[in-house]
C-alpha cells in the first residue's frame, strides 16, 4: 500500500471515499455516507484503520473539510499527509510538455487520464476496481484548453450531471496522485524502507526447468 485518496464528507448527502493504492492497483472503494462521519476524527479514524506500509494520505482540502482530518492525522497519530489543494497553483505540464495547467486539480485528473491510456507503452500500469460508480465518475468530467492551460469542468457542474458529487472519483485522482508508484514514476520507491529492489516475477518450476 503507497497511497490513500481520501475524499472528505462531514455530514449532508455527499460519502466519504478512501481509495487505497497499491502501486498501480486499486483495492475496493472504502464508502460512507456522509452522515457517519460528521467530524474530522470519524475520517482519521478510517484512514488509520485502513493504512498499512506507512502509506501517504492524500486528503482533499476543497470545501475546506479536509484540514480537520489531517490534523487529527498529523497531531493525534504522527502519519504525514499531503493536503490537496484543488485550486492551487501547478507548474507541471502534460506528459508531452505542450500544454500547462490552470490548476492542481486540472493537472491531478489529467495524470490518471494520462495513466489510464492503453496506448502508451506496455499499455497503462492502473486496475481500478470494477465499480459501475466509479466508471461514471471519472467518465463525467470534461476539460478544455484555456489561456492558462488545460482545465477540467467545475464540480457544481459534475454535480448537476450526474445529479451527485463524484466523491469515487476525486478519490481515485487524489490517490493516484499523491505518493510513490512503481509502474509510471519508477524513482518514487527509492529510499522506502522495504522497497529498495525491483519486485521480482516468481515464474514457477517450469521456468526454473527451462533455464536448466
Amino acid at each position: 500500500m503507497c497511497a490513500i485518496g481520501v475524499d472528505v464528507a462531514r455530514g449532508g448527502a455527499d460519502q466519504t471515499v478512501l481509495a487505497i493504492r497499491h502501486d498501480g492497483w486499486f483495492a475496493p472503494l472504502h464508502v460512507k455516507p456522509g452522515r457517519e462521519t460528521p467530524l474530522g476524527s470519524d475520517v482519521a479514524g478510517l484512514v488509520v484503520a485502513a493504512r498499512r506500509d506507512a502509506a501517504l494520505p492524500v486528503i482533499d482540502m476543497g470545501g475546506g473539510y479536509g484540514g480537520a482530518v489531517i490534523e487529527h492525522l498529523q497531531t493525534a497519530n504522527a502519519i504525514p499527509c499531503l493536503g490537496f489543494v484543488p485550486a492551487g497553483a501547478s507548474t507541471a505540464r502534460t506528459a508531452d510538455g505542450q500544454l500547462k495547467f490552470a490548476n492542481l486539480r486540472a493537472e491531478a485528473w489529467w495524470r490518471l487520464r494520462e495513466a489510464l491510456d492503453p496506448d502508451q507503452p506496455d499499455g497503462s500500469p492502473v486496475q481500478l476496481p470494477d465499480d459501475p460508480v466509479l466508471f461514471r465518475d471519472l467518465t463525467a468530467p470534461t476539460f478544455r484548453v484555456g489561456p492558462r492551460g488545460v482545465q477540467v469542468e467545475a464540480k457544481e457542474e459534475i454535480k448537476a450531471r450526474l445529479g451527485r458529487s463524484p466523491d469515487r472519483g476525486d478519490a481515485v485522482v487524489l490517490a493516484w496522485f499523491g505518493g510513490p508508484a512503481w509502474g509510471a514514476r519508477e524513482a518514487g520507491w527509492r529510499g522506502r524502507a522495504g522497497r529498495q529492489t525491483r519486485p521480482e516475477a516468481i515464474l514457477g518450476r517450469q521456468h526454473q526447468k527451462r533455464r536448466r
